[in-house]
């Protein structure tokens, strides 16, 4: 009895690996070598399909690591082994996918994360799917389940080089905020500024704490880096003319507002620092009656 033929487009790990492209041509070369793969018969099958993955593998990669970017980051050294006097290497590229422009001071002693040893894992994994179906000597060779096995371990170097790039670069961005954190100093002045919404609440206002919840970063760029700050203001409002406001009897409301704000500094994330104009302090709690 002859077994049933596998469809590689109802299978899971083809919907994981399509997500990872990212543009609607890269999705549509993609869905037709799967669908070759699907309705071809002969020993050009399992060649076509892995060469397509190759080649999409290749511009997926190029486009997290742009050349020119590479180019501009105070890391990069250029390869006299290239052919291309402005080209890069696929580990430089990797690199980048990973650190983007940071320094590689801060990466390795600042937040103690080895880029080195996930670039030669994504090596490894680029290089194994550089392999499939290259031999076409074997390729004729296959059976029909043997080329179906094969397919499916391309699909799934591509979608553990895919996550492992992805996961090493959250990481890190979340490495970074944590530490940019640590040397942030939210100062009560940032609240005592013209134009923020507490000041319209009352006349005399007060910051008793500033309290910065998370700190993520927004965008990297070749000498700085932009962050978005969330968190917590405790204000003190009061209410009354000015003697009695010194003698501190006036009414007074006590209320919490979340607020939002910007930092950015240079690349080795030394000293953020507030952007002035960023503080953005949500105030609707007051309308509803306070904490107070």
């Amino acid at each position: 009895m002859q077994s049933e033929r596998m469809n590689l487009s109802a299978n899971e790990l083809t919907h994981r690996v399509r997500g990872h492209f990212k543009l609607d041509w890269q999705r549509i070369i993609f869905d037709a070598a799967v669908e070759s793969f699907d309705h071809e018969d002969g020993p050009l099958r399992l060649i076509n399909f892995a060469s397509a993955l190759r080649e999409l593998g290749r511009i997926w990669l190029e486009q997290l690591a742009p050349k020119e970017k590479i180019r501009a980051c105070q890391w990069f050294e250029q390869d006299t082994d290239l052919r291309q006097e402005d080209g890069v290497t696929r580990a430089q590229r990797v690199k980048y996918a990973v650190q983007g422009e940071l320094h590689d001071e801060f990466v390795l002693e600042d937040l103690h994360i080895d880029v080195q040893s996930t670039m030669r894992e994504c090596l490894t994994l680029i290089d194994a799917l550089g392999k499939y179906g290259q031999n076409v000597e074997e390729s004729f060779d296959n059976t029909e389940k043997a080329a179906e096995s094969e397919a499916i371990r391309a699909l799934g170097t591509f979608d553990q080089l895919s996550r492992l790039i992805q996961e090493k670069h959250d990481s890190l961005l979340s490495s970074a905020a944590d530490f940019a954190k640590e040397t942030t100093s939210l100062e009560c002045g940032l609240f005592d500024v013209d134009n923020v919404e507490p000041n319209s609440l009352s006349m005399y206002v007060l910051c008793e704490d500033v309290h910065l919840d998370s700190l993520s970063i927004i965008s990297l760029h070749p000498d700085w880096i932009l962050f978005q700050g969330r968190g917590r203001v405790y204000a003190r409002l009061q209410y009354g003319p000015i003697s009695v406001v010194a003698l501190d009897k006036s009414e007074v409301i006590f209320d919490i507002y979340p607020f939002e704000c910007r930092f950015d500094s240079d690349t080795r994330c030394q000293n953020p620092t507030f952007v002035h104009g960023s503080m953005k302090i949500d105030t609707d709690s007051f309308y509803d009656g306070g904490q107070g």
